[in-house]
């Protein structure tokens, strides 16, 4: 079945082929996903690395990286750039992707991604239940942390300059923002 209109439910997504371009969707309406630029890659290759180490190192779950899936409804599916799943929450894991909310999420803002990253993500990750989500901004070096406390993603945290990136679901981590940001 060919699909003519970009989609905008789960069940149209997995219709498109291999390598059609690629969508997320948000409260049921897609938003075409660009390639990112080489800062935003070289961020989520330190970043990537630098959990992965953390979490293998202590067997605490598993680590993905965009593109993919993150299905949290069949109006909502999205790609974050990097998230991590506990390893008892591991069971929402499939071949087709994180079907369920990770315990951290991270998004890299790219000029193209920053309205849907801050807002609409933000309050889709909190409705939906992830514990933590880190955007970070490359062109500003910092990171905006939200965490939830009380209810969900309900505490920010804005680091930037000489701070180091600490994480309540990654017990042990701490990733100075010099080491994220050495572009």
């Amino acid at each position: 079945m060919e699909i003519r209109e970009p989609p905008a439910t789960y069940s149209a997504y997995r219709l498109l082929p291999e390598g059609a371009p690629r969508y997320q969707i948000v409260g049921g309406v897609p938003h075409l996903t660009p390639s990112p630029g080489r800062v935003h890659q070289k961020v989520s290759a330190t970043l990537f690395q630098k959990l992965l180490a953390h979490v293998s190192s202590r067997d605490l779950g598993e680590v993905y990286y965009a593109p993919f899936d993150v299905v949290l409804s069949e109006s909502d599916v999205v790609q974050p750039d990097i998230l991590f799943v506990a390893k008892e929450r591991l069971q929402i894991i499939r071949d087709g992707g994180v079907f369920g909310a990770p315990d951290l999420v991270v998004e890299i803002l790219s000029p193209h991604s920053a309205r849907l990253d801050l807002v609409q993500k933000l309050s889709l990750y909190a409705r939906h239940g992830v514990r933590e989500y880190w955007i970070i901004d490359p062109a500003n070096r910092s990171v905006d942390l939200w965490t939830s406390q009380s209810e969900a993603l309900d505490v920010r945290c804005v680091l930037a300059h000489d701070g180091a990136l600490q994480s309540s679901v990654l017990a042990g981590l701490v990733i100075p923002l010099g080491e994220i940001f050495s572009f």
